[in-house]
């Protein structure tokens, strides 16, 4: 019937890809496998996807919707990678071609052909890790990184030097269940809009000018005031050090700009402006709640870490809201996603549902499904040409007996040989309270659902991420108009900072502006970050 049906549908030519989910594939994909070998044989052209191989996890609702889109994305992705190494191949490229996963890893590229659910978000993990490795080269290891780009930004908290990541999200409402870094996005990037709701408040996004137009003072038609337009406006960016001067900037369009906004509220233009990232730092302050103090997280136990285009320059006023005292902006911070594509391992994670009732006999079968889901991690990535050892992690989804949804459990790597049921239960109680601020206390009857293990492979040494050599700024304060105050504000070039200077400030580096205000100061660090604290 199978057969049959396929047959029947396929014929016409009609499709690109198949997806197939059966009920019970999680815990036997036999049948899958069959009906792809039938599409196969006789629809070589179509791309097939199993959801045995996107997800072997139970709930059938996600792992089927997982496994279409996944197969809905992957003659596109497959196609794009084809071109791209074809012209590499033509150019005599004799290194590595690798793709960012959205767990903070790479892989490469064939493999990223055959399974392409995994590049989602691939570019805000690669800032994340961009800004974990080189923050960790200057001793800071408990992060809250922020990056803000034209359109949106991206918040992600990391602790140990490695952020947390998650099994599930989301897209258009659809969940996925592939692991992903947890970063959390709000509209409110260099190109986002401000207006005046119906009730008369001062927005700042979600809708933004993007590249074409753009802000209005890019002179390239755009009208609307933006996040960019207004830090022009009052000052905290300079038009001449857009792209390190080559790019020109219409220094008066910001106001004309912002003047019906201005109207609207009875202000100044500048004022509006100044409002207007003043409403953008409290979107962003909303973001990074969510990943922290909605978690059982204090953020003022972590430093912030900004980059992309903007983030320098709001960064500050950010980390005032949170009571964050320090924050560390890396070298090159305008570009640092693509030093995180430099900087990252090579990844790959697997996962399976296996129900167990935590108790003395059941912590040998886990730490043997955690030695073969390590096993099969480690075989795959020696399939894809990377023998080095890998370095694994553990994550157990546990949850009280009677729940309907799990929790993720992390476990040291050290800690799993000798894995009893009494630590596994505590750690699972400390982690319950952390997320719902109860727990059991030993006293609930605990169970494992799924096991996750992920292999990661160094590419080798670290690149550095050093400063550029800058010629001095030589021109003297400007005026800068912030939080309805007017200071004189000194301007240097990144490399001109050799000691503790104190706000406030303009730091230019050719691909992003780091404003210091009054009431701190900053310093370099051994690793060239720019270390910014509140006196």
């Amino acid at each position: 019937d199978v057969r049959d049906a396929l047959d029947a549908h396929l014929a016409g030519g009609d499709y690109e890809a198949v997806a197939i989910c059966f009920l019970n594939s999680y815990a036997n994909d036999d049948h899958e496998r069959a009906v792809r070998e039938h599409i196969s044989q006789r629809f070589p052209e179509l791309a097939v996807t199993c959801s045995s191989e996107v997800c072997r996890e139970f709930r059938e609702y996600e792992r089927c919707s997982s496994t279409t889109l996944a197969a809905y994305v992957q003659p596109v992705i497959a196609a794009y990678l084809a071109r791209l190494q074809d012209h590499l191949q033509h150019d005599g490229f004799a290194g590595r071609f690798s793709i960012m996963q959205s767990n903070g890893g790479r892989i490469p590229a064939d493999a990223m052909s055959r399974n392409a659910i995994t590049s989602l978000f691939s570019g805000p993990a690669a800032g994340v890790i961009g800004a974990a490795r080189q923050a960790l080269r200057g001793g800071f290891s408990e992060l809250i990184t922020l990056d803000m780009g034209g359109t949106s930004t991206d918040v992600c908290l990391i602790e140990n030097g490695t952020p947390t990541l998650i099994g599930e999200t989301e897209i258009d409402g659809l969940p996925i269940k592939t692991p992903i870094i947890d970063i959390a996005t709000v509209g409110a990037g260099g190109g986002s809009i401000a207006w005046v709701d119906d009730g008369g408040l001062l927005r700042v996004g979600p809708h933004s000018a993007g590249a074409d137009p753009g802000p209005a003072c890019y002179a390239r038609g755009g009208e609307l005031p933006t996040i960019t337009d207004a830090h022009v406006l009052r000052g905290t960016v300079r038009p001449e050090s857009f792209l390190s001067g080559e790019m020109h900037v219409d220094a008066h369009a910001p106001e004309a700009a912002f003047s019906a906004i201005a109207k609207q509220l009875g202000v100044s233009s500048i004022e509006a402006a100044d409002s207007a990232i003043q409403v953008a730092e409290s979107n962003i302050v909303r973001a990074i709640q969510r990943i922290s103090t909605e978690r059982g997280k204090d953020p003022r136990d972590y430093v912030l870490v900004p980059f992309g285009g903007a983030g320098p320059m709001q960064a500050v006023g950010v980390a005032e809201e949170l009571g964050i005292r320090q924050v560390v902006v890396p070298p090159a911070a305008g570009v640092l996603s693509a030093y995180g594509l430099l900087a990252s391992d090579y990844v790959y994670y697997t996962s399976k549902t296996q129900r167990v009732t935590v108790d003395d006999e059941a912590t040998g079968t886990i730490r043997t499904a955690l030695s073969g889901l390590a096993h099969d991690a480690a075989a795959y990535l020696r399939k894809l040409g990377l023998s080095a050892q890998p370095q694994f992690s553990y994550t157990l989804e546990m949850r009280y007996a009677g729940q309907a949804f799990e929790i993720p459990v992390e476990l040291a790597a050290s800690a799993v040989e000798s894995l009893d049921a009494q630590t596994l239960i505590r750690a699972f109680d400390a982690a319950h309270k952390r997320v719902f601020e109860f727990d059991k206390a030993g006293a609930g009857v605990c169970e494992v659902i799924s096991l996750r293990v992920g292999a990661a492979v160094s590419p080798g040494d670290l690149p550095a991420l050093t400063l550029h050599e800058q010629a001095p700024t030589h021109h003297g304060p400007l005026e800068v108009f912030d939080r309805g105050q007017r200071f004189a504000c000194q301007v240097l070039a990144r490399t001109e900072i050799a000691g503790p200077l104190s706000g406030p400030m303009l730091v230019e580096d050719g691909t992003s502006t780091t404003y210091v205000p009054n009431g701190w100061s900053v310093r370099p660090d051994e690793a060239d970050n720019l270390v910014i604290t509140q006196d």
